[in-house]
């Protein structure tokens, strides 16, 4: 008796539907394109659509409270400037070392007197010194220019601060990114270096710009305790998105950090010499509030900093809010 074998027919098994190559590979050059085009929409058009918007400067004395000294200013620069009036130059002084002003213009018995920030924002103090010297060409009048927060003489054009913030922003970030994928369970470990990190980045990075770029010369661990809460604020919000949403709230927190936190810092120029509305949404990100904090430590003793203070520990303990209900849940899931 013989038996004829069934013959075995084998099919390999392929992709359902898959699309050919060609739409594949076109489909990743139009994803890429799209995400390059964000990254740079989100740097170059803060940059490209740079002007004053409101910036608050103060005028003193008697002739400035005729609003001549506003209307000229409005008639040089339609909409660039908020005045605020001063009984005296001493009052307008206090107001600029406190923040409350950019700069202004003084009016008194030895002249006029422009009275600028450079630390505030040194696009701004070059910004007021040439409208106030075209002002001074045209009426013929003498105008004596001060800067009541001037940058170091290693650094006058404060270069190395403006440049600090990218640096800044990826100290925040890279650390809870790495973090999370080399301690996978550990969470009050991720917990415990992020704290640690903060305080070595904010050392290092003050003390580069203090002695090796020059860019500060004053307060430093004030300048530290500054990047150490802006650092800290970041890189706890990240970790505790990342900790409690896996791959999705790492991915949000590293996109809102740098395409919406960083270009709108204002640390290179001022909040309201970005787009308006935009300056004011960066003030309430961990990197805007930086920023100021950041310049109100180096070049004001402090002064001006309380929101942003208030706003960075507000980003710190809700980043470590996450991260406990990520530590909970991880336990919960144990125990079940």
């Amino acid at each position: 008796m013989s038996t004829t074998a069934t013959p075995q027919h084998t099919h390999h098994a392929s992709p359902a539907h898959e699309p050919p190559a060609a739409v594949r590979a076109t489909g990743v050059v139009v994803l890429l394109a799209v995400v390059l085009a964000i990254v740079t929409l989100a740097f170059a058009l803060p940059a490209a659509r740079t002007a004053p918007h409101d910036v608050p400067i103060g005028a003193a004395g008697p002739q400035a409270a005729s609003g001549q000294v506003a209307a000229t200013m409005e008639k040089q620069a339609p909409g660039a400037f908020s005045f605020t009036y001063y009984p005296g130059e001493n009052a307008l002084r206090d107001a600029i070392r406190n923040r409350d002003v950019y700069g202004g213009i003084s009016f008194g018995p030895d002249g006029r007197t422009l009275l600028v920030a450079t630390g505030g924002s040194p696009m701004i103090a070059q910004m007021l010194t040439q409208i106030g010297n075209g002002i001074a060409q045209q009426t013929g009048a003498h105008l004596r220019v001060e800067d009541l927060a001037p940058p170091t003489a290693d650094d006058p054009r404060g270069v190395g601060l403006s440049a600090s913030a990218l640096p800044v922003t990826l100290a925040g970030l890279l650390p809870a990114i790495a973090l999370i994928f080399v301690l996978k369970r550990e969470v009050w470990t991720r917990l415990a270096a992020v704290v640690a990190f903060s305080v070595v980045a904010g050392w290092t990075i003050a003390a580069l710009l203090r002695y090796v770029l020059g860019s500060v010369d004053q307060n430093f661990w004030g300048v530290t305790g500054g990047l150490t809460l802006g650092v800290l604020a970041s890189g706890l919000a990240v970790l505790g998105l990342g900790s409690l949403f896996g791959r999705v709230g790492l991915a949000l927190g590293g996109l809102l950090a740098l395409l919406v936190g960083n270009p709108l810092s204002g640390l290179t120029s001022a909040p309201e010499l970005l787009p308006r509305g935009w300056g004011e949404l960066g003030q309430w990100l961990p990197q805007g509030a930086n920023a100021t904090l950041l310049r109100s430590t180096a070049f004001f003793d402090g002064a001006g900093a309380t929101t942003a203070t208030v706003v960075l520990t507000c980003w710190a303990l809700a980043g470590a809010a996450l991260v406990v209900l990520a530590a909970l849940r991880q336990r919960r899931a144990r125990f079940a």
